[in-house]
């Protein structure tokens, strides 16, 4: 069930409603609203300074089975009457219990999801400020909000995602609940990717019911842990996307009619806490200088932490060898045989395991100095397959430049011709020359580069066209001039190129051009024009010429 599907109030206007009461140490109720009196039809003279265990089960003299399992119930002190409570705590039981901050030990009480009732328009906006309040003590930490929102909302954990600087991924800021450890599965997802990469992109919520089957939720160890409904809602600053706040229970009766209109209110404090918390900020501002940088396009150029490692710096010449293999499978792993056969393809089985060992030892030490024995952070080995670890914090410009081309391309069948264009221009950006341009030797990497090389024409020849129908002849005609300098036998460039500039009127260039594409043929494949180029010789000999559009050698040949 998505949310997108679903509004935040019933047919007829009003919105759920979690009767609550504010208790205090002992768990006597203090307040009892209106509003619950209303809901429970029990009024505040019954209830108040009385246990809350008391009053929401008939009277009962001991608490019932569902708050024993509370864990500010200990049953050995709940049950002597008189007996000191331990008071407001972490609460993980069927209600949702808030502490309030400050010297008096009192706490606001919601009862579970399956005593919620139907309420007034205004019940979201009265539980969203009843919960900003309790919580305004809180701002300093990013952490303790979290972790408020946790409580409030009956939730098993919360999770926060930021966008990263650069707009490419999410980032996870901190997470709190006890499956924490299961949500640090994956820190990091590309915009658009799994719940937190979905709700930033399209800045819609996201709801669930059915968390175990959700395929677009892509960490499984959350799923493993036995949560049942999973809401996430977008976060917005001066009307840009900032991130997405979630939020998963082990509860399947969470309606999303409550759930979406009070997250609303609540995420407000959500972006008031990031803004006090300094040290929070200062962790986002390291996000921009990524401690891994790797240029592949080109020589290969290698940053970490601010300093530039050269190839000498590496103990074994094989270290570099090795990387690149990990790096052209972006994140895929590699069984150690496969490695072991592309690496010392002679060396004995015993051999080549220690030879890997020791180069995989001086890759490590040398990206990741001061490491000592702590696992690495970027190559990483499980069952025997090597991977480099992507969700650790890296800018390679060969992922930037694949994700880019994913990119345009998928906007391009969308129809958001101009999110195609920006992106193509970004990946056109980040091919500075061929792939590990300082390493021609290795065979190995040829058929990398040459798909690389046809991948980033195939580009420019896109954009080309998207700056034509722009009205941009200039700009695509100089972006095909300089890709013929790193492609010069690519005849679809030259096919492009010819055509750009008869439609801009350049016919003298445009012939010009075509006798280059001939001369590049015939120099670097030994081969002449193919049988197509007919229609180019018609469209240079035509009188008219298209201005504009998509006109190609094809057309002219049958105009």
């Amino acid at each position: 069930m998505r949310l997108s599907r679903i509004s935040g109030s019933s047919a007829d206007g009003s919105e759920f409603f979690r009767p609550f009461f504010w208790v205090d140490g002992h768990l006597r109720v203090l307040a009892w609203p209106e509003a619950t009196t209303r809901a429970l039809r029990r009024p505040a003279r019954t209830a108040i300074g009385r246990h809350c265990w008391e009053v929401l089960n008939d009277d009962a003299r001991t608490p019932p089975p569902h708050c024993r399992y509370c864990p500010l119930f200990p049953v050995t002190e709940a049950a002597a009457p008189g007996a000191a409570c331990p008071g407001p705590a972490a609460h993980t039981g069927p209600c949702a219990v808030l502490p309030l901050w400050g010297a008096v030990r009192e706490a606001i009480v919601w009862l579970p999801f399956s005593r919620i009732v139907a309420g007034p328009a205004t019940s979201a906006r009265l539980e969203g400020l009843m919960i900003r309040g309790a919580l305004a003590e809180r701002l300093d930490s990013i952490a303790e909000t979290l972790d408020g929102v946790r409580c409030a909302c009956a939730a098993d954990d919360c999770e926060l995602f930021l966008l990263d600087p650069a707009r490419r991924e999410v980032v996870l800021v901190d997470c709190k609940g006890e499956d924490r450890d299961a949500f640090l599965e994956r820190t990091r997802m590309p915009l658009g990717a799994g719940y937190p990469g979905s709700v930033t992109l399209h800045q819609r919520p996201l709801f669930t019911n059915r968390f175990q089957s959700e395929a677009l939720f892509l960490r499984s160890e959350p799923k493993r842990r036995g949560l049942r409904s999973f809401l996430g809602v977008p976060l917005q600053a001066g009307g840009h996307a900032l991130g997405y706040l979630g939020l998963g229970w082990r509860d399947d009766a969470v309606p999303p009619q409550w759930g979406i209109p009070v997250l609303e209110q609540i995420k407000p404090l959500v972006i008031r806490a990031l803004q006090s918390d300094r040290a929070t900020i200062r962790s986002l501002e390291r996000l921009r200088e990524p401690r891994l940088v790797v240029r592949c396009f080109g020589p290969l150029e290698i940053v970490c932490g601010g300093r530039t490692i050269l190839p000498e710096a590496f103990p074994r010449r094989k270290a570099i060898a090795l990387l690149r293999i990990l790096l052209l499978a972006k994140g895929s792993p590699i069984h150690r045989d496969r490695l072991i056969e592309q690496l010392w393809p002679d060396a004995p089985p015993g051999r080549g395991a220690n030879r890997l060992h020791s180069t995989l030892n001086a890759l490590r030490s040398t990206l990741e100095a001061g490491r000592r024995q702590r696992a690495s952070d970027y190559i990483v080995c499980r069952n025997n397959r090597y991977h480099f670890n992507t969700e650790a914090p890296h800018a390679v410009d060969l992922f930037d430049f694949l994700d880019r081309l994913s990119g345009a391309r998928a906007a391009q069948r969308a129809g958001a011709e101009e999110r195609a264009l920006a992106l193509y221009r970004e990946a056109m950006a980040l091919y500075r020359g061929d792939l590990f341009a300082d390493d021609a030797e290795d065979s190995s990497i040829e058929a990398h580069r040459v798909s690389l090389r046809h991948s980033c024409a195939e580009a420019a020849r896109e954009l080309a066209g998207i700056l034509t129908r722009r009205g941009e002849a200039g700009e695509a005609i100089r972006l095909l001039r300089a890709m013929l300098d790193l492609e010069p036998a690519a005849y679809d460039l030259h096919e492009s190129l010819i055509v750009e500039l008869a439609r801009d009127g350049q016919i003298v260039e445009a012939r010009q051009q075509y006798e280059c594409c001939r001369a590049a043929l015939r120099c670097h494949l030994d081969m002449e024009l193919p049988a197509r180029a007919r229609a180019l010789e018609k469209l240079l000999s035509s009188a008219s010429v298209p201005a504009s559009g998509n006109a190609s050698p094809d057309a002219a040949e049958h105009a």
